[in-house]
């Protein structure tokens, strides 16, 4: 019986493709961890990370070689983050990490390690085809935004992650686009 619940639970709390937390569950994970960051008034920042091209896998390869991808990318997202930080699949081929402790500084770090990984490993789609991925990705931090608040932390994480893609992808957004413009 004891096996069995926890089975269960596993699989409410998990995407089974990549072995992440589900969107649910990363969301009222991180909303915990929020707070508690918050009360100790330490760093705390948000990845959202979205695969470039990701449509035309599936359409070029099928779904099964875009299920290989989601897969793979969610390893690598997994071995490179730190053993207290969350990651989940919150969309199709979109994930959200969650750095408690980590600067906005530390999390630029984290980001560029995890899109240089997946710009360097090919994947097997196809018993003969492999190929390479690449991520785009949008920060923010509890530091910059004077706020612990998770789904505004990951709100904005994710307007920069749109602004990542419209730069040209592979890339990652620290900073809002206005103020992105500024520095060019």
């Amino acid at each position: 019986m004891f096996v069995l619940q926890n089975s269960l639970q596993w699989q409410a709390w998990h995407d089974p493709l990549t072995r992440l937390y589900n969107r649910g569950a990363l969301f009222e994970k991180a909303s915990r961890l929020a707070k508690r960051y918050r009360e100790a008034r330490q760093p705390f920042s948000v990845i959202q990370l979205d695969l470039d091209y990701f449509k035309s896998v599936n359409d070029r390869f099928g779904h099964q070689a875009g299920d290989r991808v989601l897969s793979h990318a969610a390893g690598l997202i997994g071995s490179t983050i730190r053993a207290h930080d969350i990651a989940g699949r919150v969309g199709g081929e979109e994930f959200c990490i969650v750095l408690p402790g980590a600067t906005k500084a530390q999390a630029l770090q984290i980001a560029e390690r995890i899109r240089q990984r997946i710009n360097d490993k090919e994947i097997l789609v196809t018993k003969s085809t492999t190929l390479r991925i690449s991520a785009s990705m949008g920060i923010s931090s509890a530091e910059e935004y004077g706020d612990y608040d998770f789904e505004q932390l990951q709100s904005l994480a994710d307007k920069r992650l749109y602004y990542a893609k419209q730069s040209g992808r592979n890339r990652i957004c620290a900073s809002d686009a206005t103020q992105e413009r500024e520095k060019k």
